[in-house]
């Protein structure tokens, strides 16, 4: 399987196992799921302001991963996609296992800044290639 499958693939995989084990999670405990459609990212008003410091790792990690995917020699869009997912999946765990009490939930902001650094990664290696 190459390099531009896998990552969509493991994600898939991830999230049908994570829809799947709410159901049964929550038939075990009697309580409500632990992973709803309608729960999944946090409400807009918990999100933060954009500039926050997570969003800024955030830009930062994902321009140096698709910015290291270029220079090993990766095609550009495998290069953001490849970045892109990692923050998916990040976004995930955030959603699905991260302890309630550290505030449960995806941001629709830490994916922008996600795809923006990825975006800005590729450029970045672009702009110094020429």
């Amino acid at each position: 399987m190459s390099f531009p499958r896998s990552i969509p693939c493991l994600l898939l995989l991830a999230a049908a196992a994570l829809w799947g084990a709410a159901p049964a999670a929550a038939a075990a405990a009697d309580g409500p799921p632990v992973l709803r459609p309608a729960h999944f990212f946090l409400p807009r008003d918990h999100e933060g302001p954009w500039l926050a410091p997570d969003r800024q790792l955030h830009f930062a990690g994902s321009l140096a991963i698709a910015a290291s995917l270029r220079v090993e020699g990766r095609p550009r869009a495998e290069s953001v996609a490849g970045s892109f997912a990692i923050g998916v999946a990040k976004e995930i765990y955030d959603a699905a296992l991260k302890p309630s009490r550290l505030g449960r939930g995806a941001s629709r902001k830490d994916l922008v800044a996600d795809l923006a650094g990825a975006l800005a990664g590729v450029l970045l290696l672009a702009a110094i290639d020429h």
